[in-house]
């Protein structure tokens, strides 16, 4: 196909990113989430490549990659399906890997077909893999019936206190091995597509987490758990099972998506448990080896944003 005259540009405009969240969701990727993409774009360490058409401005395609710590994670890398084939992409990542610090470890979450390109070029190293399960809101309630849910105190995102939430931010930190500050301070705002749960201890302290947001075009009724750092699956039953209304207040035939990452206690716990596998792997592939950070043993359902690494 011809490509008519277009730009490469830097930085993105208001109705770019419009259009871009529209592509994004249109492609149905469960990893990612629709709270991301309302906020991320405001966090400096976001960076946004994309295509423009000079005749009328409209979007062709992006990368978006976030900068932080040792890593440059590749979180999106799009083209819209009519220009496919033409050498956007091409040029889109040579014009990436000229913008991101040559300090960093580049990393992406490769979509099966393509993760041997990748593999093959300048992320070798694989750390993990993603794969999906897919459950209505009766099947989730139905498995977390069955696992014998903790009676501890459960507290939902609108009923923790500013000091909580900070609480939260360090607990968060003690599981991912990460400060997440930027990442989940949008999140702990109030939304109507994003909510979380608390698991609190005899001491009032907050011992498990978990969140959940909508993914997808709006009639899709579509959320995605995560992510979910507990002890047991006792703890996991009980703030799954609170972050269920969230989900069934939009449609009573809403899905559930929970995400499981390899080499983590949710692979060998909690998937064996789940319906509806969806027999599609998503290596996350680095430049360098990588120290996962993550406290493994606690994740039993990662965050897998489109701008932080799996964890």
């Amino acid at each position: 196909m011809h490509l008519p005259p277009h730009t490469l540009v830097d930085e993105g405009t208001d109705l770019l990113w419009a259009q871009f969240a529209i592509a994004v969701r249109g492609l149905n990727w469960t990893s990612d989430d629709n709270q991301t993409n309302e906020y991320v774009f405001g966090i400096p360490s976001v960076d946004l490549f994309s295509i423009l058409i000079l005749s009328d401005g409209s979007f062709l395609g992006c990368v978006v990659w976030m900068e932080y710590d040792e890593i440059a994670f590749i979180g999106m890398y799009i083209v819209v399906p009519e220009y496919r084939g033409c050498g956007i992409g091409s040029r889109m990542w040579e014009r990436t890997l000229g913008r991101i610090d040559k300090g960093k470890i580049l990393a992406l979450r490769g979509a099966p077909a393509m993760a041997p390109k990748y593999a093959a070029r300048d992320t070798p190293f694989e750390l993990s893999r993603i794969r999906t399960n897919i459950l209505s809101c009766e099947e989730m309630r139905k498995t977390c019936d069955s696992l014998n849910p903790s009676t501890s105190s459960v507290l939902l995102k609108s009923s923790l206190s500013p000091a909580q939430i900070e609480e939260l931010l360090q607990f968060d930190k003690e599981m991912t091995g990460r400060d997440r500050h930027d990442l989940l301070v949008p999140f702990l705002a109030p939304s109507s597509s994003f909510e979380c749960a608390v698991l609190l201890n005899a001491k009032g302290e907050i011992s498990a987490w978990a969140g959940i947001t909508s993914t997808g075009f709006e009639e899709y009724h579509q959320f995605k758990l995560g992510p979910v750092y507990a002890s047991s699956l006792s703890q996991f039953a009980a703030l799954t099972k609170s972050l269920i209304s969230f989900c069934e207040k939009a449609s009573s035939e809403s899905k559930i998506v929970v995400h499981i990452i390899t080499g983590t206690v949710g692979e060998r716990e909690l998937e064996p448990l789940l319906a509806n596998p969806q027999n599609v792997e998503w290596p996350t592939l680095f430049s360098k080896k990588i120290d996962w950070r993550a406290r493994k043993e606690a994740c039993y359902v990662p965050h897998s944003c489109g701008v932080r690494f799996d964890a």
